[in-house]
């Protein structure tokens, strides 16, 4: 097969549980594998064994306008959701990228494309092709009966101008909620029982779970302190209090503070740097594989890639979600008792070190987060999801 894996340029989109580990995989099964993304992300999906095609842009708007000051905090939630829907649904950005897309593919020329839940440039591409689809990272759910006191999904405005500019109906969209929707395969890398909020699941979702990696020696010293991460992802990082109340919130629970900044927030870096919060590990960048093993909880935003991670390798987590499916996947570690959702401004040095202590010290939550681990790598991890793909 000829597969086409096409992604926007943040570390985090490579993962979703285990998307660039089936494209590893499915090159190794033999498959002529082609990832095209910007060149950001080159050096980590050519480290996978993955062939690597660069675009200039991949439809995502790296640089995030301000938010208004003085601002309520009701009305600066809103301001944030609708930014971070203009980051990656702006038409002129994605259209954009879909030509760059379309440049590579029609001379690859793919039996299938697959794409995360971003890479909106991806789908609009598939459809124009009528080429087959799969999503990584996100189940497929049914068409919503009507409602009329149900509030639309804020996306959908956004998306129907996306599809209006584009010339296209829509056929790899979900309508009801602003994403993209294949009517061929969706690869999720949780299990059925962690979407328990959600009534029904289409059947081209197949849950694939994931695999921990294995133990490696930390590149710093540690001491018997629990390890506790604390990291924002890359879009969300430029926020320092977070960081501080995290890391000195851990320092009074008896923990140790390893701080991730992400590299697209260099002042935060430098800040944490020059006046440390108490005796913490500062990095702007860490391997997931050789941290996760270690850890003993993580305090962070509620990205996909790093819910999974926590979960495959047992770890309680808190998350204080900022935007999009972040806010399901803080309920989600409620529910499931593996950790708590916290809303950002609840998350303060009167609460975060009685909360932190809890995942750190409680041994219900890390009882739960290892049953979870072991449901999810029951289900297979990659070498299933890339045994779905074959058959397409």
């Amino acid at each position: 097969m000829r597969i086409l894996c096409f992604s926007i340029d943040l570390p985090g989109h490579l993962d979703w549980g285990g998307y660039l580990k089936t494209a590893a995989e499915l090159t190794r099964r033999g498959h002529d594998v082609l990832w095209v993304s910007g060149p950001a992300i080159k050096a980590g999906v050519r480290a996978a064994g993955v062939a690597f095609a660069p675009v200039p842009v991949t439809g995502w708007q790296h640089v995030m306008p301000p938010l208004a000051s003085g601002l309520s905090p009701h009305d600066r939630e809103m301001a944030r959701r609708r930014r971070a829907l203009t980051v990656w649904l702006d038409p002129t950005s994605v259209l954009r990228a879909e030509q760059e897309l379309a440049a590579i593919a029609d001379d690859f020329r793919p039996d299938v494309i697959l794409i995360e839940p971003f890479a909106a440039a991806g789908a609009l591409w598939a459809e124009r092709r009528g080429l087959p689809l799969a999503v990584v990272g996100r189940p497929a759910q049914p068409p919503k009966p009507p409602n009329p006191r149900r509030l639309p999904n804020p996306a959908i405005p956004y998306v129907k101008k996306l599809l209006k500019t584009a010339g296209l109906k829509g056929d790899y969209w979900d309508m009801d909620r602003g994403q993209p929707r294949s009517p061929h395969l969706h690869l999720d890398f949780f299990s059925r029982e962690w979407y328990a909020d959600l009534p029904a699941i289409e059947p081209q979702t197949v849950f694939c779970g994931g695999l921990p990696a294995p133990k490696q020696p930390l590149d710093f010293p540690t001491d018997a302190r629990p390890l506790l991460l604390i990291t924002l992802g890359s879009t969300f990082a430029n926020d320092e209090a977070f960081f501080r109340i995290a890391a000195e919130s851990t320092l009074l629970a008896v923990g140790m503070p390893l701080i991730a900044t992400g590299q697209r927030a260099p002042k935060v870096l430098a800040s944490l740097q020059d006046a440390p919060p108490g005796p913490a590990v500062i990095r702007d960048w860490i391997d997931y594989d050789r941290v996760f093993p270690h850890l003993a909880g993580i305090a962070h935003h509620g990205g996909m890639a790093t819910t999974h991670a926590a979960l495959v390798h047992g770890v309680p987590q808190v998350i204080t979600p900022h935007a999009g499916d972040q806010y399901p996947q803080a309920a989600r570690v409620t529910q499931a008792q593996v950790g708590y959702g916290i809303r950002a401004k609840d998350f303060t040095m009167e609460n975060a070190p009685l909360i932190l202590a809890d995942i750190l010290w409680d041994p219900e939550f890390a009882k739960k987060a290892r049953a979870m681990a072991e449901t999810l790598r029951a289900l297979g991890g990659p070498a299933r999801a890339a045994d779905e793909i074959e058959k397409l």
